[in-house]
């Protein structure tokens, strides 16, 4: 096998058919470089008391070619003496900079994406993405340079007050909630930076607004149809937001291991929902050929991001604007309305079908207030037999406004 060569480096593209590939180095025993979307990286794949394990060197071009051998070499050498690279790497990752850049990064490193991130592709936190661009755009720039034990309250207070004053209140209590996240990091074991987080004792910057808007007929009629305009796979997922009324992320991050499409149930495991309680929800007739139809695209996720197979869809932002210019109402697009307004939508409708209240806090997997502790820890019931009839029920109306607007209103009028 000939050496690699940065010319080859260089001009290596990514894959249009895999999410990533390997170029082997002839000249070092083990390594290569992996060429992703992403990044090229270089890799050392060796053995160690008899397990094979990899070490990640660096990035190209960050690191040349010349200094991964280097390194490669190095790690090599490690080994022949008994020592494993892979801890002195930990070790060295252990002595944290006091700087809150670099810090932020270790956050969303270890906490947020999670040890098993590189190798699965399942994030610990599954907003991670939505906390890196929040803490990058508005506590990095102001405090990135600065230790973080020198960060106080008066510093939280200006960065949250300035975002409300740019007119986005709500922006400023999300940032917030995640530089309280990321405080609360540096306070905690094994990091032990700090001893009291510069955000405790502090308010919300801005009252929270609790949404009301509940999407008429007519509303979801065109949404529905918006959706079949956008297509797989952001318009597969809004369906199964409007016919399930679980959380986006929930539908958006689905694996296929949790589906039993020969059962018709989904059964989604606590480290995936918001309060970490499992769930059962029953696929209604419409919901299973929706999934059905879905092409196969990752072994995990049923909807992986555009080409990574290893992580689940999150390009919500740009697809809902998209969606919006192609849901209509008279020849105009639709405004106001969020993805997490159709939960409020499917739970308001089922209250009007005289569906029980404890049985839609079981489809919205909400804590039940009136349940006593040690009721929660006995009553493992699911009710998924009422689950499913009261799901099945709301997509054949769904699948009625759709089909036909006369239909549409004697169902209306039966609620």
């Amino acid at each position: 096998m000939s050496a690699l060569t940065e010319l080859q480096l260089k001009n290596a593209k990514p894959s249009a058919e895999k999410a990533q590939y390997e170029i082997r180095d002839g000249k070092i025993a083990g390594m290569f470089v992996r060429i992703s979307k992403e990044s090229k990286t270089f890799v050392l794949k060796y053995r160690f008391e008899g397990r094979p394990l990899r070490l990640t060197i660096g990035r190209y071009p960050d690191i040349s070619l010349l200094d991964a051998r280097n390194k490669a070499q190095d790690a090599r050498s490690q080994i022949a003496k008994g020592i494993d690279p892979q801890g002195v790497k930990k070790k060295e990752k252990r002595k944290l900079s006091d700087r809150v850049k670099e810090l932020v990064a270790q956050f969303i490193e270890s906490e947020c994406k999670g040890p098993n991130f590189e190798k699965t592709g399942k994030p610990k936190w599954d907003s991670w993405k939505l906390v890196k661009a929040s803490l990058d755009a508005y506590l990095v720039p102001a405090l990135g340079s600065r230790s973080v034990h020198h960060v106080t309250d008066s510093d939280i207070t200006s960065i949250t007050k300035k975002i409300v004053a740019s007119g986005k209140p709500q922006a400023a209590n999300t940032a917030f909630w995640y530089m309280r996240a990321f405080f609360n990091w540096c306070r905690k074991p094994p990091q032990r930076l700090i001893a009291v987080s510069p955000c405790d004792g502090l308010p919300d910057p801005a009252p929270k607004v609790t949404r009301e808007r509940v999407v008429s007929s007519a509303e979801l009629e065109a949404i529905w149809k918006g959706c079949a305009a956008v297509g797989y796979p952001y318009g597969n997922i809004v369906k199964l937001l409007m016919l399930t009324g679980q959380r986006r992320t929930e539908v958006a991050a689905m694996r296929w291991s949790e589906l039993n499409l020969e059962t018709g149930l989904w059964e989604i495991p606590g480290d995936r929902t918001k309060n970490e309680d499992p769930t059962i929800i029953p696929l209604s007739t419409q919901a299973l050929t929706i999934l059905r139809g879905v092409p196969k695209l990752s072994d995990t996720f049923v909807f992986p991001a555009r080409g990574n197979d290893e992580s689940h869809f999150s390009g919500y932002s740009k697809c809902k604007k998209d969606l919006d210019k192609k849901t209509l109402i008279d020849g105009k697009p639709l405004e106001n309305w969020t993805q997490h307004d159709l939960r409020r939508t499917l739970a308001t409708n089922l209250g009007k079908r005289q569906v029980p209240p404890h049985i839609i806090e079981h489809i919205l997997n909400h804590k039940a207030a009136s349940m006593t502790a040690v009721a929660k820890i006995y009553n493992r019931y699911q009710y998924v037999d009422e689950k499913r009839e009261a799901l099945q029920s709301w997509s054949d109306h769904i699948e009625g406004l759709v089909k036909s607007k006369t239909e549409s209103e004697v169902i209306d009028a039966a609620a």
